[in-house]
């Protein structure tokens, strides 16, 4: 059996999720149910310096906490932020004695605010009748699914699970609107603002604005992998919501060109509004499929004069792809996602050669290729890697440095000095200063184009 966990497991995941033998397969289940232990900012040097940024959080984690926690940056990456757990200040057992009421979230909602995140009116479900603004409530997910929308009694469940004390500030018929009361629609905005959750993760919302951005470590890591310079041509393969694409927009000086592709429309739109907030003027953004980006004929050459894809041979200094994938590596993995099939599984590495297809012939030579996933399957990451080299003999695999993750998995196609060369960061942590640089799941590895 697994280690004990609050958390609800998804059978037809863990029997996915990496073939490997048993005890390998409970010690990452057991990992990923589990909330990774830091919060990371990055700062955004186009706008403001990271002591300034630091003197914000610190202010609002002094406001906030008795005993605030640590805030500290990593010298190899010189805009990250990372913010450490706090030491529990509410005595969860006790308030679980003495509040009266409860607000159920779901399964998604749960895991953000285990990270951090304060309940926005969309997320809830349930909040019992008589309950008022300003009272202290417990704050559950609803793991089976099962829970209604709106349900104003208490509800009962198995799989309800305690994730912490929260502060309401918006009333049911605020919340729920016209089914609930005259109000002509629900309102957006924090319906229950978080005090404290099991997890020890600082309950201080997304403090996301011009000047610095909350992300995942590893999504900043493999952009300083990349490496941008000033004045070079990068594509970003599927650059949708447009984190990465603006961290390499910023590393650049916003001097050069960052080509941003995705096939999805409505994330492209929500891409430009994102470039247009933060002024940056090197990005060009495409609903295209990145598939079908190299074209070998004369449409190439047209649109070279456009610089719209489909683009030509030799075009890019470098290339980011950070693949769609079956994003298993998100943590904390209250349920597996429950269109997780077999064959969905097995659609995500054929969607990765084809982009590596289209990417290695858009790549000039000595050019940079990043390839990274958020997820912990051997397949779409060591064995994709593998994959690479046999199938492109132009292509070398390279340290992927700053190196903060682990090494890849033993026993794969990767030789020992290859997995040395790929960073995955998973449930054995490198440490830094002493503190577990302890992440969601994500891989990375870089290539160079010799010929």
């Amino acid at each position: 059996m697994y280690p004990k966990s609050p958390f609800l497991r998804n059978p037809l995941v863990e029997s996915q999720i990496l073939q490997r033998n048993p005890s390998q397969l409970e010690e990452l289940m057991s990992w990923l149910c589990k909330v990774p232990t830091i919060t990371t900012y990055r700062v955004n040097s186009l706008r403001t310096t990271v002591p300034a940024f630091k003197q914000k959080l610190q202010e609002i984690l002094h406001e906030r906490y008795t005993q605030p926690p640590k805030v500290y940056e990593i010298p190899s990456i010189p805009e990250v932020l990372c913010i450490l757990p706090t030491s529990f200040s509410v005595d969860m057992k006790q308030k679980q004695s003495d509040l009266q009421r409860e607000v159920v979230v779901d399964s998604c909602c749960g895991a953000a605010l285990l990270r951090g995140a304060h309940i926005y009116a969309p997320g809830v479900l349930a909040m019992e009748a008589g309950t008022k603004i300003n009272e202290e409530v417990l704050v559950y997910a609803d793991l089976a699914g099962k829970c209604k929308q709106g349900t104003n009694i208490r509800y009962d469940s198995l799989d309800k699970i305690f994730l912490g004390v929260g502060v309401v500030r918006m009333q049911r018929h605020q919340i729920f609107g016209p089914t609930m009361s005259s109000t002509a629609e629900p309102l957006k905005g924090i319906a229950v603002e978080m005090i404290e959750t099991m997890s020890g993760v600082p309950t201080i919302g997304d403090l996301s604005c011009k000047e610095a951005l909350l992300q995942n470590l590893p999504s900043i890591v493999c952009v300083r992998v990349l490496n941008p310079q000033p004045g070079e041509r990068v594509l970003d393969m599927c650059a949708a919501p447009g984190n990465k694409t603006t961290h390499i927009a910023e590393l650049m000086g916003d001097k050069g060109e960052v080509i941003a592709l995705d096939k999805v429309a409505n994330k492209i739109s929500g891409m430009l509004v994102k470039i247009t907030n933060l002024a940056l003027k090197s990005i060009r953004a495409y609903n295209f499929d990145a598939t079908k980006a190299f074209c070998a004929d004369k449409e190439a050459e047209d649109n070279e004069c456009l610089g719209m894809p489909p683009f030509a041979a030799n075009t890019f200094d470098k290339i980011l792809l950070d693949a769609p994938c079956s994003a298993l590596g998100n943590r904390p993995l209250l349920v597996g996602p429950p269109n997780m099939s077999q064959r969905m599984l097995q659609s995500y590495p054929k969607v990765q050669r084809k982009l590596f297809s289209a990417a290695v012939p858009l790549l000039k030579p000595n050019g940079v290729l990043v390839y990274s996933t958020c997820t912990v399957t051997e397949e779409e990451n060591e064995g994709m890697v593998a994959w690479v080299l046999e199938k492109f003999p132009q292509m070398r695999l390279v340290p992927a440095t700053p190196h903060l993750g682990g090494i890849g998995l033993e026993q794969t196609a990767l030789s020992d000095v290859e997995r040395q060369y790929v960073q995955r960061f998973g449930q054995q942590p490198k440490e830094f200063e002493g503190i577990p640089i302890d992440t969601v799941g994500f891989f990375i590895a870089k290539f160079i184009k010799e010929y």
